[in-house]
């Protein structure tokens, strides 16, 4: 590779973290300069990183994360003048991007599996020859698609669940040099991702206390008939509840345990946002969360707080209680 940096947005999450971390395997011989971003925020930071520091000599990569028309254009002039991007990215809602620009590549099914930015990415390093396969790689990219598609709850690969509670428990820089570590087989020889005791300790630790404040919230979430206009005006049954942490694991046992929900809202107030999870297979939260600004997968989408979004949610939540 010619380009002396590499510059990498992706979202803060396992799934865009994991995407750096493949960078700075791939690019071991260049500085790497990873940039946390999210869905929310990726337009304005990539902007400005266009209008204010672009380079000749960087490589630009934007993974698990998507940008509007107006960013997409704006980066498809860079293109034109020689400038090399590249986006990465698993969710329906950035289709349209991949049909407009060749530098999007969207993927979000591959031979009857879902996709994860991180297993894309990998492959598409793999395919330029920037990354030699190994075991304990595949399989760590295998844990994160696992993770992040839900996969690992059909398949009971808890080791998948395992490594997202991890995630969030350790120090963001311990957690991506210790695995940076691994998957360069410092020090193991093995062809897996595994834990160390000490890691484990604190999974188990934490799972016991995940499951009672998930069994927490399911006492507190309300039940709020939301009607939400797509093609036609449709009331849905949502459960709504403030939840900060665990999205992804509460949302879900929160759907398997209030059947009579649609889906299910997490308000997260500190951060401006509401989550969406279900598991039924008549409601595609992609296009719901897209109606309210947002965007995702048809499981899995979310939104900001607005005016609408608050009066649809938030209010209602805040009356019942």
């Amino acid at each position: 590779m010619t380009h002396q940096k590499i510059i990498h947005f992706s979202d803060k999450d396992l799934d865009g973290v994991s995407c750096a971390i493949l960078s700075q395997i791939a690019f071991s011989n260049q500085e790497v300069d990873y940039r946390g971003v999210t869905p929310y925020t990726v337009n304005q930071e990539v902007q400005k990183f266009l209008e204010e520091e672009l380079t000749p000599d960087m490589y630009v990569v934007i993974t698990d994360v998507s940008v509007n028309n107006e960013v997409g254009s704006l980066i498809q002039k860079k293109v034109d003048q020689g400038h090399v991007f590249v986006l990465i990215d698993h969710h329906p809602t950035a289709l349209p991007l991949a049909s407009t620009y060749e530098w999007a590549k969207v993927i979000t099914e591959e031979s009857g599996k879902k996709t994860s930015a991180t297993s894309l990415y990998y492959d598409y390093l793999v395919s330029l020859g920037y990354l030699t396969p190994t075991g304990v790689l595949s399989d760590y990219v295998e844990l994160v698609r696992a993770f992040d598609t839900w996969d690992w709850d059909a398949t009971g690969t808890v080791q998948a669940n395992q490594l997202n509670i991890l995630f969030y428990m350790v120090e963001r820089d311990s957690f991506i040099q210790n695995v940076l570590g691994r998957l360069r087989g410092e020090g193991t020889h093995t062809d897996q991702f595994v834990f160390d005791e000490v890691e484990s300790i604190l999974i188990y630790t934490e799972e016991k206390r995940i499951d009672e404040f998930e069994h927490k919230k399911l006492k507190q979430m309300k039940l709020i008939p939301v009607e939400i206009d797509l093609d036609e005006p449709k009331t849905y049954q949502v459960g709504v509840v403030f939840l900060e942490q665990y999205h992804s694991t509460t949302g879900n046992f929160l759907c398997k345990n209030a059947e009579m929900i649609d889906f299910v809202a997490m308000l997260d107030p500190g951060k401006g946002r509401i989550s969406f999870r279900t598991i039924r297979e008549d409601v595609d939260l992609s296009v719901i969360a897209q109606h309210y600004g947002g965007g995702g997968h048809p499981k899995a989408s979310g939104c900001s707080f607005t005016g609408v979004t608050l009066k649809a949610f938030v209010y209602p939540a805040l009356r019942t209680n």
